[in-house]
């Protein structure tokens, strides 16, 4: 088997901001696995802010010995791309692999316009006109009540959530926010809050509580399922070391009762096909918090890109992650080459 990491650098459809950075392209590493006639992928992102790994610490674990602790987006890289070639060495969508099967995943779009109500309902007057049946709104203090009312306001039965991102300490939310019929509240403490806090948080609101940045692998699902501490987990394939660990964190949660959503990074449409085939498990909650190729990039890395139609990304019933990487836009978006060893 031979490998490859080919470092990246994919342009952005319009500037993200992510944990107070904004990006206008974003770095990663695309991992390409040959044995035979099959090619395997996957894809390492660097989200600054988001989470300590980088395209250098990830090619420094790839190259040698992946620590898994230090580096669990690099290691879920590796292993993902090992699964796709799997899959399609056996002519199977890489989904079937953990019992799930193709079809269609409802999609949800995130809407990060801090302390702007009015472009806040523009931009989610555009998502809702795209198709997409679910909304999450990033909050935080200052900017939580008003532009979620003005939002239910505009769109009544709409399916709306907030994403704190860990912006409130204890006592800080808003009892308002409970007033306004949201899917969820998304981490409203840091991650490092205790989970005695949290549950105490969710004895006190009507609205549900999802934990994003709290649940890092199995050992943190746990403490906070046993805690009482919530009632949704996001589950980022990319986040927990891969489909394996992914699969087992939901069989877990599903047995204790908690719902569990299938979530993304800022990945090209190679890292959303092995979200997506998350998604397609049995016991994973729709909507996801998964959008369509051109929320974020003008052309993608695969083709077909990821389209959303009636409301939903449908995994195709092809192996593997279920599309074909563009090879020529690869090589026009490719910083370097390292060889992976043996």
């Amino acid at each position: 088997m031979e490998g490859e990491a080919i470092v990246v650098e994919l342009p952005l459809r319009s500037p993200y901001t992510a944990a107070g950075h904004q990006l206008t392209t974003r770095r990663g590493i695309v991992l390409r696995l040959s044995a035979g006639d099959h090619t395997g992928w996957g894809e390492f992102a660097e989200i600054p802010g988001y989470s300590r790994e980088t395209v250098e610490t990830a090619l420094a674990a790839l190259i040698g010995e992946p620590v898994i602790h230090s580096n669990p987006m690099a290691v879920a890289a590796l292993r993902t791309a090992e699964l796709d070639l799997e899959a399609r060495r056996q002519s199977r969508p890489l989904t079937s692999l953990f019992g799930g099967s193709p079809g269609p995943v409802a999609a949800g779009a995130v809407i990060a316009r801090f302390g702007d109500v009015d472009g806040t309902i523009a931009e989610a007057e555009a998502r809702v006109a795209d198709g997409y049946p679910s909304l999450k709104v990033k909050i935080g203090p200052g900017f939580d009540v008003e532009p979620l009312q003005a939002l239910r306001d505009r769109f009544p039965e709409l399916t709306i959530a907030a994403d704190a991102n860990g912006s409130y300490g204890p006592g800080e939310l808003p009892p308002g926010i409970d007033e306004l019929g949201l899917r969820y509240i998304e981490q409203p403490h840091g991650a490092a809050t205790g989970w005695s806090e949290l549950a105490s948080l969710r004895a006190r609101l009507a609205t549900p509580i999802c934990l994003d940045e709290s649940i890092t692998g199995p050992p943190s699902l746990r403490s906070a399922i046993a805690a009482g501490a919530c009632d949704f987990v996001t589950i980022k394939p990319a986040r927990v070391t891969g489909l394996a660990t992914a699969a087992d964190m939901l069989e877990y949660a599903r047995d204790a009762g908690v719902g569990v959503i299938a979530g993304g990074l800022l990945e090209s449409g190679i890292g959303r096909g092995a979200a997506l085939a998350f998604a397609r498990l049995p016991g994973v909650v729709n909507p996801a918090d998964l959008s369509a190729s051109d929320r974020y990039w003008a052309r993608d890395l695969t083709e077909p890109a990821w389209q959303l139609t009636a409301g939903a990304l449908h995994v195709p019933d092809r192996p593997g992650i279920g599309v074909d990487v563009d090879l020529g836009y690869l090589d026009s978006v490719a910083t370097a080459r390292h060889r992976l060893p043996a």
